[in-house]
């Protein structure tokens, strides 16, 4: 009998760049990609000195499954001072990356029957993270014609009190899109009103451009606030994230957590006290995020020149593009074959789910060089369809 797992489909991000592994293994030297979430920086030195001072000095035995405590305190400081968001190390679990605090915390309040919302495009792991743990996935598409907000008519009408949590993801991966503290506001609501959980997935908050970041964690009290180091201090193969949750939430993920992980690499945390207490990595947060802004223009320049892409929504945050192409092929077929043919490595739109199709994700955290080759071998390839 086929289980849950056997009928998930497999991550669309991480197969474009394992994909993309393969084919250098094999000899294809001049790949390009657009395609993964990852900055092109290193992780800041201060930072990776504060993890090897810290194994050197021994830190490299068991630590409390939520974390060590020193961690979680500056946890709670950052988000009273940057989200206004009132929380208690005790509420706060540091967990092997963003996407699992989403998978502790799906797996610690879902049942069989239970339902989560997703509000489309919706990046592609909370899907699966629903599936696993048996719950039915109900997705609300958007529009590019309201900038791909979430439509709350739409959301009222598939509410029920089966739904257990409503995922919002702002900025947004794919579309950039950063949703009003009002959008935002009434999310809360309409998932308090039927006894959800609002998951504010906010780990691309520093990548904003022109707007103020909104955490409904500091108004609500419904709400699981996801965060991770990965974007915001380059420290993506670190494995480092957190959420703060109600305590019924977090007695539920540490349950789970100590039977299967246990905690997260004991040094590793050191690093991500520097990363959160040091004028230094704030200084380098600010530095990449100039890079971010000014490859984010001349992405949207190079679309907006292009004869076969069209950038309906301006990116207002995250580190993406997601245009809509000029081709009746579906975007699995087209992102395959530019990524068989010209050697470019982008995500295919639908993959963010069925509002998405006919649209492609393209990653500007990259060189400009990069950027700037990817764009001409995309343009030469729609040329010759």
């Amino acid at each position: 009998m086929a289980g849950p797992i056997v009928e998930l489909e497999a991550s669309a991000t991480e197969a474009v760049d394992n994909r993309v592994k393969e084919m250098r293994q094999q000899g294809v030297d001049d790949i390009l990609s657009l395609g993964v979430g990852e900055p092109a920086f290193d992780t800041p030195d201060n930072i990776k000195q504060a993890a090897i001072q810290a194994l050197l000095r021994g830190e490299t035995k068991y630590q409390p499954t939520a974390g060590v405590l020193p961690l979680r305190e500056a946890i709670c400081k950052k988000l009273e001072k940057e989200n206004r968001i009132k929380a208690t190390p005790d509420q706060v679990v540091v967990t092997a990356g963003g996407k699992f605090s989403i998978y502790l915390a799906f797996t610690a309040m879902l049942q069989k029957g239970d339902k989560v919302v997703l509000l489309d495009p919706a990046w592609v792991s909370y899907e699966a993270a629903a599936q696993i743990n048996g719950a039915e996935v109900i997705r609300v598409p958007s529009s590019p014609d309201t900038g791909f907000s979430p439509d709350l008519d739409r959301l009222s009408v598939v509410m029920d009190d089966t739904v257990k949590i409503v995922v919002v993801n702002s900025p947004c991966n794919p579309s950039g899109a950063v949703f009003s503290k009002e959008t935002l506001g009434s999310l809360a609501e309409i998932a308090a009103k039927y006894g959800a959980l609002l998951m504010s997935d906010e780990v691309y908050e520093y990548q904003i451009y022109g707007q103020e970041h909104y955490s409904p964690g500091s108004d609500f009290d419904n709400i699981i606030t996801v965060n991770a180091f990965s974007k915001s201090y380059a420290m993506t193969g670190w494995r480092l994230g957190y959420s703060v949750a109600p305590p019924e939430v977090v007695e539920g993920m540490l349950k789970i957590y100590s039977h299967s992980t246990s905690s997260v690499t004991s040094f590793a945390q050191w690093g991500a006290i520097e990363a959160l207490t040091s004028s230094e990595s704030a200084g380098q947060i600010k530095g990449m995020q100039e890079i971010y802004r000014q490859n984010r223009e001349l992405m949207i320049e190079l679309i907006t020149q292009s004869e076969y892409l069209d950038l309906s929504v301006e990116p207002q945050g995250a580190f993406y593009c997601f245009p809509s192409y000029k081709s009746d092929l579906g975007s699995v077929e087209l992102a395959t074959r530019l990524l068989d043919e010209r050697h470019v490595a982008c995500v295919p739109g639908v993959a963010f789910g069925e509002c998405a199709e006919g649209f492609l994700r393209l990653s500007y955290a990259a060189s400009p060089e990069v950027i700037k080759e990817c764009m001409a071998r995309m343009e030469s390839f729609f040329k010759e369809l």
